[in-house]
């Protein structure tokens, strides 16, 4: 009975010794600044104030937060950066993507894995932004934040870090993303392409002229029920062009050719029809994409979307 005693106590000293060594090590881990990142990018660092200037290349999901002055509070507004797990690089050119309304940074962050294996084969970095109030200034969102002031200061601040190409800054958003991303090619000179995707430009923004030509890969459902292909009022409220005059507004201020080239494709099930205005100014493209049967979906089941979309910005962003 005593030798039973010794050996049950030997056994919760040892417990006891891994149990703290268990502490200390995640204790140690926590206080790094910029952990080990997991495979499947669940592992996140909350980072409270910007990225510090003339650092060594973080890996994988990282959070920052910047603050920003909205309906008189200045109130912090966090976004998401996607860094290659194993950079190999000094001058990584920028996506930025914004969610639609009502999703987070984070949430679309973690459905766009074809999008995460891009940025671990080294082609960019990527940025996750989150909508004030899970949306993005149109004038009849939640969000009345300025948006486009914000994306500028994000833009800024990552470009200190040293590594990146802030020439090289291209955009894709989804549903009320992708109408913030034609407010922002027509409202700023930040970015040489976008792609919106299910949405295209208001009245207001239609009769704005933008300060450089842009290329644009344009994509709609024509039996979207939320945002009509023809234009007009939407569910959203928004009073919008027609997605192909959109497309040719584009191609206007870019100064395309006068006449465009069709085109037609699958894209999984889908066939695609649509057009490219190319010959424009600085090497630019805008290409308009009709997806038949397809509503208001920004996936398309066995179709590299996102590797199309980042061949197109490497391809046709033409040079300065």
């Amino acid at each position: 009975m005593f030798e039973y005693k010794i050996l049950r106590l030997k056994y919760y000293n040892k417990l006891l010794i891994l149990y703290i060594i268990t502490l200390f090590s995640s204790i140690g881990c926590s206080q790094g600044q910029f952990p080990l990142q997991t495979n499947d990018d669940s592992f996140l660092t909350k980072q409270t104030s910007n990225p510090p200037e003339n650092s060594k290349i973080p890996v994988g999901l990282q959070k920052f937060s910047l603050p920003q002055m909205v309906e008189g509070i200045l109130r912090k507004r966090e976004y998401f950066v996607r860094f290659p797990l194993k950079p190999n690089r000094l001058n990584y050119p920028i996506v930025f993507y914004f969610h639609g309304k009502g999703s987070t940074a984070y949430r679309f962050f973690k459905s766009l894995r074809e999008v995460q294996k891009l940025i671990d084969n080294n082609q960019f970095i990527g940025i996750f932004p989150q909508g004030y109030k899970k949306s993005w200034n149109l004038n009849h969102e939640p969000s009345k934040a300025d948006d486009s002031a914000w994306v500028k200061e994000i833009l800024e601040e990552i470009s200190k870090l040293g590594f990146v190409d802030s020439s090289s800054v291209y955009a894709v958003g989804i549903s009320n993303g992708a109408g913030f991303v034609n407010k922002l090619g027509k409202e700023t000179d930040l970015f040489k392409g976008i792609a919106p995707i299910v949405s295209q430009q208001t009245i207001e923004m239609f009769k704005m002229s933008p300060p450089r030509a842009i290329s644009v890969f344009q994509v709609n459902g024509d039996n979207d029920p939320l945002i009509p292909l023809e234009g007009g009022l939407s569910r959203t409220s928004h009073r919008f062009v027609s997605a192909l005059e959109s497309a040719e507004n584009w191609a206007l201020h870019s100064d395309c050719k006068k006449v465009p080239n069709a085109l037609e494709d699958f894209w999984g099930p889908y066939l695609v029809k649509g057009f490219v205005y190319d010959e424009c100014e600085s090497g630019r493209q805008v290409r308009y994409h009709i997806v038949e049967g397809s509503g208001h979906k920004s996936h398309f089941k066995g179709f590299p979307f996102h590797t199309i979309i980042w061949n197109f910005f490497k391809n046709f962003s033409g040079v300065e």
